[in-house]
């Protein structure tokens, strides 16, 4: 079990040494008004990495997940309106050099109405 916790660390590391590697969303949705997850953006890649991440601007308490072909890889909450990075690591059964589709999906976590969600930014390590 050492060894296989050192390669995690060495391929860690190694990953960090290697530049991250710009992803660009495409909108779905400019908002969301209900407590169920809503796609807002998506993206096709090819996985040449281990993580993703994205950050999203919310203007009022929000949860966004990342979702590969339906499964959360990672969340964030906002407790107010600003901007929150929600990253994950990629699943283990995405091939190297495979595309695949990622979303961000969001919900209202209270309040009514729409509310405005935007992808600013997203890198893929």
């Amino acid at each position: 079990m050492a060894i296989i916790k050192d390669l995690q660390a060495r391929v860690k590391s190694l990953e960090l040494k290697v530049g991250m590697r710009a992803v660009t969303f495409s909108a779905l949705a400019a908002s969301v008004s209900t407590t169920s997850f809503t796609a807002v953006a998506f993206t096709v890649i090819p996985r040449s990495g281990s993580s993703l991440a994205v950050d999203v601007n919310v203007a009022g308490a929000a949860e966004v997940q990342l979702t590969v072909e339906g499964v959360s890889i990672g969340a964030a909450t906002a407790a107010a309106a600003g901007t929150v990075t929600v990253s994950g690591f990629l699943p283990a059964s995405w091939a190297f050099g495979d595309r695949k589709r990622v979303e961000v999906q969001a919900r209202r976590t209270s309040g009514t109405g729409a509310l405005a969600v935007a992808v600013l930014s997203a890198w893929h390590r």
